[in-house]
């Protein structure tokens, strides 16, 4: 499957870039062992732990490129720009976490504040750079949480939303429903059914499909292949 987009983040190599390689990989690297740090301070029986969840989506997103066809410069870009896309969490309260009850719409509004948050500290931490890097992250960071009908965190409408976003939602999305919580109660988190609930009950609402079909089959590759 091949899906071409001057949206791709080709125009710099973040294993090459000297402000990539000396500036933003030591400040994500930072970043993610505060995150895990502030994961420690969680109770000690939880199941979504932050750094891990932002682990697993980043080598989730470069298995997407690579299967889509962007090759491994976009794939490796992608990968580092949404590694730390959850670091604003570390700025809320250890106790909006961790509940046994679906969270509130007004709670759930409040713990997404991390995607301003993370944003926040990126644009402090590096006022005075301009890089395509810079950008991607922030934009990953702001929106990943933002809906193809307009209506996610920001109510961004969804020509405004880039296509390394829209993925970044979906990824970021599927890690979220595969890792049980206690309001899941027995519910079915297989990969097949977490990508059938992706599809049926959230869908073009939400994401973009095409994206999504190219991730799902990507998934269900794996699925099979470790079946």
């Amino acid at each position: 499957m091949s899906v071409i987009s001057k949206d791709w983040p080709d125009n710099f190599d973040f294993e090459t870039d000297e402000t990539c390689q000396n500036i933003f990989k030591p400040f994500i690297e930072k970043e993610m062992g505060e995150l895990e740090k502030y994961d420690n301070d969680r109770p000690d029986n939880i199941t979504y732990i932050f750094h891990e969840h932002a682990k697993r989506v980043s080598i989730n997103m470069r298995k997407t490129c690579i299967h889509m066809g962007l090759g491994e410069l976009v794939a490796n870009n992608m990968y580092w720009a949404i590694l730390p896309h959850d670091i604003g969490k570390k700025n809320l309260p250890l106790d909006v976490w961790d509940r046994e009850e679906k969270p509130t719409s007004n709670l759930k509004k409040f713990r997404r504040t991390h995607t301003l948050l993370g944003a926040q500290i990126v644009q402090e931490y590096f006022h005075d750079i301009d890089h395509p890097f810079k950008d991607l992250m922030i934009d990953i960071m702001a929106n990943h949480h933002e809906q193809m009908d307009g209506n996610g965190t920001h109510n961004i409408a969804a020509e405004q939303l880039s296509k390394p976003m829209r993925l970044a939602s979906i990824v970021e999305a599927y890690d979220g429903w595969r890792i049980w919580r206690p309001h899941f109660e027995d519910r079915d988190i297989s990969i097949p059914a977490v990508l059938n609930r992706m599809r049926e009950e959230k869908g073009s609402d939400i994401f973009d499909m095409d994206l999504f079909e190219a991730f799902a089959e990507m998934k269900m590759m794996e699925y099979n292949c470790n079946s």
